[in-house]
């Protein structure tokens, strides 16, 4: 049996950790020497900067150019006389004469607003109002007869007031040297009971209130639709304006869009334009070729019919300018 030499082995322990001791010091001093380095580059570097004279890169104004622009207000499916019962969708929206008239103040006042807000870029010297329609409701369903606020006549007259009014706002506090008003004829103002397509505009309520408020209020350049398109020029650029009930959407994959390409490919065919700008579907959306404009009367029972999302009551402003096209889009909120 072999005596074993515990001194030995105790002097070789020692030794181990004498040298693995050494060791962690070796690695402290070197990590406590390169942290020294570095706060003394550091160091340097602050020194450098402060001993240097700051020269702050200047930006000066920008100078003012011979840039124009055209703003545009897109107002259409008002449904002005139609009642919405917060019962009816679910709590989601209520409508009546007059929530309809504080919210038509509303767009009137915000077309100023925004006009004013983009002056700080451009020079904005003329507005294209588009009425696309639907401004009324009327009788094409029976229970429209019990529902609605007021009458088809009755509501062509609070019609007629309400855009006289709104129109006078515009002249006196716009800033504009001219005012142009498209007007399109909707499906819902017919006096027929099924929509009429060669004699659509002979058979319009709405057509008829544009006629009188062509005499109501001279000042500004109208331009109404005997037929389904209204087209107007802005710098060279022509602009395709409807009502958009030919635009055939039930509510697919997709959204708006690949029906209203479709549409727009097939009518460019006898007629291209730079875009289209439409309603009817009460939803806003946009893309390059074409504006689709919301609703003032907001999420109802139509809209669950048709499918759409909700959506806040709202219209659509933007801008044209002169050199660059269309330049910016603005949802005009209503409540």
């Amino acid at each position: 049996m072999t005596k074993t030499n515990w001194p030995a082995l105790q002097r070789e322990e020692s030794d181990r950790l004498h040298r693995q001791k050494l060791q962690e010091e070796k690695t402290r001093i070197s990590n406590l020497s390169d942290a020294l380095d570095q706060a003394n580059r550091e160091r340097d570097a602050a020194l450098a900067i402060s001993g240097s004279k700051m020269v702050a890169h200047k930006i000066t104004s920008a100078e003012t150019d011979d840039s124009e622009a055209t703003a545009f207000a897109i107002a259409g499916d008002w449904h002005a006389e139609e009642t919405v019962r917060p019962e009816t969708i679910n709590g989601l929206n209520e409508f009546n004469l007059d929530i309809a008239d504080a919210r038509i103040t509303r767009f009137f006042q915000s077309i100023v607003r925004l006009t004013t807000i983009e002056r700080a870029a451009t020079r904005i010297d003329n507005l294209v109002l588009s009425l696309l329609g639907d401004l009324m409701t009327g009788y094409i369903h029976e229970e429209l007869q019990e529902s609605n606020g007021l009458s088809p006549t009755e509501t062509v007259l609070w019609l007629r007031n309400r855009i006289v009014g709104g129109l006078r706002y515009l002249l006196k506090n716009g800033g504009y040297k001219t005012i142009t008003v498209t007007c399109n004829y909707g499906n819902h103002g017919r006096t027929t009971k099924k929509p009429r397509h060669a004699t659509g505009a002979s058979n319009s309520y709405e057509w008829m209130l544009y006629q009188v408020l062509k005499d109501d209020v001279p000042e500004v350049k109208w331009v109404i639709a005997d037929g389904y398109f209204v087209y107007i020029d802005v710098y060279g650029r022509q602009f395709r304006i409807h009502h958009g009930d030919n635009l055939q959407y039930q509510g697919g994959i997709g959204g708006l869009t690949i029906p209203c390409e479709k549409a727009i490919a097939s009518w460019n065919k006898a007629n291209p334009v730079y875009m289209d700008i439409f309603g009817h579907h009460h939803t806003a959306q946009q893309n390059p070729r074409w504006i689709c404009n919301g609703s003032l009367i907001g999420y109802g029972p139509y809209s669950l019919s048709i499918k759409a999302g909700f959506e806040q009551p709202q219209q659509t402003f933007f801008l044209l300018d002169s050199v660059r096209g269309r330049t910016g889009t603005w949802p005009i909120f209503l409540d």
